[in-house]
């Protein structure tokens, strides 16, 4: 290690606790580190931020909550992921040379709304429709794709579409690929998963085009989980290869591209947390995404309807005119052991409404009126749809709510007096 690594490396460590990547972005970052977060995310905090704490070492601070809380400057411009051969170089050095500019200076984003996607659940979301979607973990092996063709035998014809997860939690997984296809055999299309903990630039780039050849269209890029066998550290060899921000804004710079070679433009989605707090930071972090790309977004489970529309109002301040393309989620629960599963996920909030509901004897019926009541509460603040993630409810209250759920939706906008223009989205 060279004499001006060295001396950058204790000056830096001593006063901003650096980590030595090699391209600065202290300016940028209210002279806060940001590679001091876990996942090394460099334009925002992740969705597991509760309470301003860290979602993968909860005893310490978020990062991110700390920098956006001090920075003043709000412009939305994108920082790319950090080149790994300027790891543990002299950022000095980088800035005289130019070997960081392309890293430390944030990048302007690129307006594609007026390019209308190609899915129909984009055209149902742009018409006003409600939408309902579904989530279905990805089986580890093929042989758990059995389980999906009992669900989608049962629901298929129920749902708009279906978010198939990869390597929920950090598990491996079949892609969300795999899973699609059995969606597809149904009617219904997919919401393919890609994690930026999971791949580079280049190898998203080609997954995702990869994925539209095999005929999807809608995508939601999250950033990910933390690795369950990884150690919870602040370390270079663990930091994520992209956030959520990146893979939306490298996709939103390919669809004139696709849509001239292909004829086809992919829906592009993001996750949101109307529960992280200093709510102010998670309702700019959405506006963020969406002037990098997304077009609609797919919040954390819902269990409190006042803290939802709150945040849905922040975020809908000043956009009165625009789309509405949020689609909260909803946890149907219906065993105690997987309710404990919920209250464990990151990011997670679960009101105490819930939980009193499963203190009692009997709790099933309880829990799918619970259910209904949070979907019309979201629906009459302007929520787009509904996502419905099971969590041990059986099939049969299942089924009872998907069946119910577009009328009482109807009903719900209806006592709401909300009326959507079609928009191309």
């Amino acid at each position: 290690m060279s004499v001006v690594v060295k001396s950058e490396k204790w000056f830096k460590e001593l006063l901003f606790d650096c980590k030595m990547c090699g391209q600065c972005v202290l300016s940028h970052t209210a002279l806060i580190c940001p590679m001091n977060c876990p996942k090394g995310l460099r334009n925002g905090p992740c969705g597991g931020t509760l309470d301003g704490k860290c979602e993968v070492i909860p005893e310490i601070d978020c990062v991110w909550t700390r920098i956006e809380t001090r920075k003043k400057d709000k412009k939305y411009k994108i920082h790319l992921p950090p080149k790994q051969e300027l790891f543990n170089t002299a950022s000095y050095v980088n800035l005289f040379n130019g070997k960081d500019r392309e890293t430390w200076l944030p990048h302007e984003f690129i307006d594609t709304h007026d390019i209308p996607a190609s899915s129909r659940l984009a055209g149902k979301m742009g018409s006003g429709e409600f939408v309902l979607t579904l989530e279905i973990a990805s089986p580890r092996t093929t042989e758990g794709l059995s389980r999906v063709h009992a669900v989608m035998k049962r629901v298929g014809d129920k749902v708009d579409a279906v978010n198939t997860t990869t390597n929920a939690g950090g598990i491996p997984t079949l892609h969300s690929t795999e899973t699609g296809k059995v969606v597809a055999e149904y009617g219904a299309e997919s919401i393919i998963q890609f994690c930026g903990r999971d791949h580079d630039k280049e190898d998203f780039l080609r997954q995702l085009e990869n994925a539209m050849d095999m005929g999807y269209r809608n995508f939601l890029l999250l950033t990910g989980d933390w690795l369950p066998q990884t150690e919870r550290k602040v370390a270079q060899d663990t930091w994520f290869p992209m956030d959520s921000s990146q893979m939306i804004h490298f996709a939103n710079q390919q669809l004139k591209d696709w849509r001239a070679r292909l004829g086809l433009v992919p829906f592009l989605g993001c996750a949101a947390n109307p529960f992280s707090t200093p709510m102010n930071i998670s309702v700019d972090r959405l506006a963020f995404k969406r002037a990098a790309g997304a077009r609609f977004c797919q919040t954390q489970a819902i269990t409190h309807v006042p803290t939802y529309a709150e945040w849905y109002r922040q975020v809908r301040a000043g956009r009165e005119e625009a789309p509405k393309l949020t689609i909260p989620s909803l946890p149907l629960i219906g065993s105690r052991k997987i309710f404990e599963v919920l209250c464990r996920l990151p990011g997670v909030y679960v009101d105490p409404s819930l939980h009193a509901i499963m203190e009692r004897d009997s709790f099933e019926q309880d829990c799918l009126d619970w259910a209904f009541a949070i979907a019309d509460g979201v629906i009459e603040t302007g929520a787009a749809g509904i996502h419905a993630m099971n969590f041990g409810m059986s099939p049969e209250r299942i089924d009872e709510f998907l069946t119910q759920i577009r009328e009482r939706a109807a009903q719900a906008r209806l006592r709401a007096g909300i009326k959507f223009e079609p928009v191309a989205v």
